[in-house]
């Protein structure tokens, strides 16, 4: 609050009166209710700011979070074809493995029959 003067302040009561005093009352008081005033708004101001830039990281975390999500999936997809292929490998091994046993067993068959007949 400013200080004013003693004898400003008795040419002012002189002058004006009781309704001078309250008049300068009110008008100090109403600026520094004006000041107030004016460091809450810019207090608010500056959460506001930091609450966005809070809202900006998450809104960033959130969508690498979201890529990660994502690239995992394609993981996961690329594993099942995978497996998917090497189960069809596994399958046409096991019929050449197949094939390989049946035609031994009819080679030692005619193997043994041509020296079964001499």
């Amino acid at each position: 609050m400013e200080t004013v003067p003693i004898s400003f302040a008795t040419l002012i009561i002189n002058a004006l009166g009781l309704s001078g005093i309250i008049f300068i009352i009110w008008h100090f008081d109403n600026k520094r209710f004006q000041a107030d005033k004016d460091l809450r708004l810019k207090e608010m101001a500056e959460r506001e700011r930091t609450v966005e830039k809070v809202l900006a990281q998450y809104r960033e975390d959130t969508l690498a979070i979201k890529r990660l999500y994502e690239s995992n999936v394609s993981l996961v997809k690329d594993y099942d074809q995978i497996c998917r292929r090497l189960e069809h490998l596994y399958d046409e091994t096991l019929a050449i493995i197949s094939l390989n046993t049946q035609a031994q067993t009819q080679l030692s068959d005619v193997i043994k029959h041509h020296f079964a007949i001499r």
